[in-house]
């Protein structure tokens, strides 16, 4: 039997206290599957993590903000989320969700935040009917990371999946994608990345360890790794797909990395950056038109 494979849209939702440190955290997903006429606006509960990293946001303001999100964003078959009702002249399901089912239904709904709340670039998954609510699940612990436990927060595995499941829905020619593509070493094995997308690498890691050893011990793995990328492999950039950091005192860790990656890259007439996964699309487009001109 052959599984119907369809366009699932997601955006994340920054919060962006100080307009001139530009500093984000993810407090929020939009997710919308039109096939199911299905739209959902997941936010944070991970209060104690927004006050930390802003100690001056305003609770009030930030409460009202996400409330009205769920009014414009929350639909599905089930109706198990009560609908807001907030004294707009059309409270009806229908009149505010009649394209429920067009694909630009997200964007639409999304592009009048800016300022202290700005949804990412609307990103798209190919998924089946089959899988779609557990991806839902993955995308929140993706990218609503530090809502749960450790115990119970998403693997390296599952991100490698939806990271897969993003890159085959761009529709990119199948002779421009190589899955898990491998590169020589210098101790003649081969160091192995996620895909490769014209001449883009693309390799998940993480920077969320319950020993900085260990965080240290695969960080030293990837730069090693990026050392041993010669122009003979015809690399323009590699994409490091990461999660957000928990603890500020790690950004010490992952800055002293990131400039250690792009010193190694600009010897070898490349570029690196760290991307979570809602960014990967405008950075590809980005990088494969520069390599178009």
């Amino acid at each position: 039997m052959t599984t119907n494979i369809n366009k699932l849209y997601y955006a994340v939702l920054k919060y962006i206290p100080s307009a001139i440190r530009m500093e984000t955290i993810n407090v929020g997903i939009a997710v919308h599957y039109p096939v199911k006429k299905y739209s959902h606006f997941f936010k944070t509960t991970n209060m104690r993590r927004v006050a930390t990293f802003d100690d001056e946001y305003n609770k009030s303001f930030f409460s009202m903000v996400m409330d009205s999100l769920e009014y414009d964003l929350n639909y599905n078959l089930d109706k198990d989320i009560e609908t807001l009702k907030l004294g707009f002249s059309d409270e009806s399901d229908e009149g505010r969700f009649n394209n429920i089912s067009e694909p630009d239904f997200l964007s639409r709904k999304i592009s009048y935040l800016t300022n202290e709340f700005r949804f990412s670039s609307v990103q798209s998954i190919n998924i089946s009917d089959e899988d779609w609510s557990s991806v839902i699940e993955d995308l929140k612990s993706t990218f609503l990371y530090y809502d749960k436990p450790k115990n119970k927060r998403i693997t390296k595995d599952k991100v490698r999946r939806l990271l897969s499941k993003q890159v085959r829905s761009y529709n990119f020619s199948k002779d421009r994608i190589r899955a898990n593509p491998k590169l020589p070493n210098d101790l003649g094995g081969m160091d192995k990345y996620d895909f490769q997308i014209d001449k883009t690498l693309l390799r998940s890691m993480t920077f969320d360890y319950k020993r900085k050893d260990n965080l240290t011990t695969e960080l030293k793995v990837i730069l090693y790794d990026l050392n041993s990328i010669k122009p003979k492999n015809d690399i323009s950039a590699v994409f490091l797909i990461s999660n957000e950091l928990e603890n500020p005192e790690d950004k010490k860790i992952y800055d002293n990395f990131l400039l250690n990656a792009q010193k190694i890259a600009k010897e070898r007439n490349y570029k690196v950056d760290l991307v979570q996964l809602d960014q990967l699309k405008d950075k590809l487009d980005k990088e494969i038109d520069l390599e178009a001109k």
